[in-house]
């Protein structure tokens, strides 16, 4: 069910990005203005990498195998890092692309279609990125949490256009292509925070201390267990592969010893969704 829900927030959001890319760049060039064209353009963006990001999210859903043991769910990860550069690249261009711009002697006021067709976008987008969020929270996908972010910087930068568009209706023309430029430094900043989020798990960092220690105080209350001296989490995707190892007493069987294995095994598998596996070694205690 988790994988439905996320694939049907990916495909309603590609969708819902080719309309707004058509509506948007024919009344930005209808209606003369630089703003909207530029929200266009971003648009047109979210189609590419949402196109990518589906793909890759039906390629993580592989099972393992003998070249990929820990399964395939660093795809949708390095395809989100790849759609986290393409969205950099674009906000870097519509920055030098609005500054160009506002130094132009014939710039004209945007027609009211501008204002009419950035409003629904607004809707449109708060709608898509309530409905992405929740699902993202609820299924901790990198795929649907890159969606959700883009929809969320696309509210910020229509919001922007629409300010630009109705300070250059008033007769500042020059407002206008200075909120294209707004919006792409929007859309870099928003490159930047996916970059960094995405190329952790690619790095296989170690997760946040509190994480751990929280699994280590959860296999410390296994019945059997006296310390528990080292922990590991390898990222894969959406999920962590554990290692962890547990001491106990000298004097157990080595049948003891590994039914306590398995009571942490489980009993970590229930504390904490995300992990996949859980390998545990046993060691006996030091006297």
């Amino acid at each position: 069910m988790s994988r439905k829900r996320a694939q049907a927030v990916l495909i309603l959001s590609t969708a819902a990005n080719i309309a707004l890319f058509g509506l948007k760049v024919t009344v930005g060039i209808l209606a003369s203005s630089r703003a909207l064209l530029a929200d266009g353009i971003n648009s047109g963006l979210d189609i590419f990498f949402s196109v990518m990001i589906l793909i890759s999210f039906r390629l993580a859903s592989k099972p393992p195998d003998k070249e990929h043991p820990y399964g395939h769910g660093n795809i949708e990860v390095l395809v989100a890092f790849i759609a986290a550069l393409v969205i950099f690249a674009t906000g870097g261009f519509l920055i030098y692309d609005g500054i160009n711009t506002s130094f132009n002697p014939r710039l004209q006021a945007p027609g009211w279609m501008a204002l009419a067709a950035a409003g629904f976008t607004i809707l449109t987008k708060v709608i898509l990125y309530i409905y992405a969020g929740s699902v993202s929270r609820k299924w901790r996908s990198p795929a649907v949490k890159v969606q959700a972010a883009d929809h969320l910087v696309d509210i910020m930068a229509t919001s922007v256009a629409v300010v630009g568009i109705f300070v250059a209706r008033m007769g500042v023309l020059f407002f206008d292509p200075v909120g294209a430029v707004i919006i792409g430094g929007f859309i870099c900043w928003t490159g930047i925070k996916l970059l960094r989020e995405n190329i952790k798990v690619l790095l296989d960092a170690h997760p946040a201390e509190k994480f751990l220690n929280r699994l280590k105080e959860c296999a410390r209350g296994c019945k059997g267990v006296t310390q528990v001296p080292t922990i590991r989490a390898h990222p894969v995707g959406t999920y962590f592969f554990l290692e962890i190892t547990v001491t106990v007493k000298g004097n157990l069987s080595v049948k003891q010893g590994h039914d306590i294995a398995e009571g942490v095994k489980q009993m970590l598998m229930d504390c904490e969704g995300s992990l996949k596996d859980v390998i545990v070694h046993v060691e006996p205690a030091s006297d």
